[in-house]
């Protein structure tokens, strides 16, 4: 999908794939912290109980790291969204790269995020199939997944630009991600979703107030000044760390398991570092 996002944007006008290329990287870093390492620490787990049959544990480790993916993706895509062009301008926007290119680097930024929370769980719905030693059902859904991207990105690129671009990855990774639950369900049997929509409901409620401290953050007039960088740096450091504060005081409230489940992870490191 980025070769493809990468030609087609090619055909842009300039500047297009530099946007996109700076966009991934923004993606990328909440997607490599948490969902592709979430997926990679689940997997052996998954693998002794695909192997002894044992399905109905398979199914609630892949509920549970759904749940948690999505508990991490969602409060990130929120925050991206919102303070794109904050974060875009305080990392990038020095010497040669205007406030134009801030512009279109965070116009990528939002078509990518949009499909954070699938790039995510696509990662442990395919975990899953690997440890049923089925490689090829991933493979032949990515290929129909690849082929949607090419069709929404001709289809929207006209008039969202490079910004479509982003979004039909977004939306093809979504494709994605239904249908390897769907051939999943088909050979596991039904997942405990109403636990998972309950844990998303949780995700959501935190979000919502998250949101409100970032769109602050975002509104503040001294983005749109020359300079300032101290004051920009410590407004949106305090912006996401105040964000951050919020959603997890908002979970220990709710009692989400998520949570407490990485709250004891890291109690966990902290001893075994000591």
């Amino acid at each position: 999908n980025i070769f493809f996002n990468t030609l087609f944007a090619s055909f842009l006008p300039e500047g297009s794939v530099t946007y996109l290329y700076y966009g991934m990287r923004l993606i990328h870093f909440p997607l490599g912290i948490f969902g592709i390492a979430l997926a990679t620490a689940i997997l052996p787990s998954m693998a002794v109980q695909a192997v002894n049959n044992a399905h109905q544990e398979l199914k609630e480790t892949l509920s549970f790291g759904l749940r948690l993916v999505f508990f991490i993706t969602f409060p990130a895509l929120v925050g991206l969204i919102l303070l794109r062009i904050p974060i875009v301008h305080l990392l990038f926007q020095h010497g040669e790269f205007t406030y134009q290119a801030t512009l279109g680097t965070a116009a990528a930024v939002m078509g990518y995020a949009v499909g954070l929370w699938a790039f995510g769980g696509v990662r442990i719905v395919v975990s899953t199939f690997y440890a049923l030693q089925d490689t090829k059902t991933p493979v032949r859904v990515a290929i129909l997944a690849v082929g949607a991207n090419i069709i929404l990105s001709l289809i929207l690129m006209p008039s969202l630009k490079h910004a479509g671009l982003a979004l039909a990855a977004s939306l093809a990774s979504i494709l994605n991600l239904g249908l390897l639950i769907w051939h999943l369900q088909k050979r596991l049997g039904q997942v405990d979703w109403q636990r998972v929509l309950r844990s998303h409901g949780r995700v959501l409620i935190a979000s919502a107030v998250l949101g409100v401290i970032c769109w602050w953050t975002a509104h503040q007039g001294i983005w749109i000044m020359q300079g300032h960088w101290v004051h920009k740096t410590v407004l949106l450091g305090g912006g996401i760390l105040g964000s951050v504060a919020v959603y997890t005081v908002l979970h220990l409230l709710m009692k989400s398991e998520e949570i407490f489940f990485l709250w004891r992870t890291v109690k966990a490191r902290i001893n075994v570092e000591r």
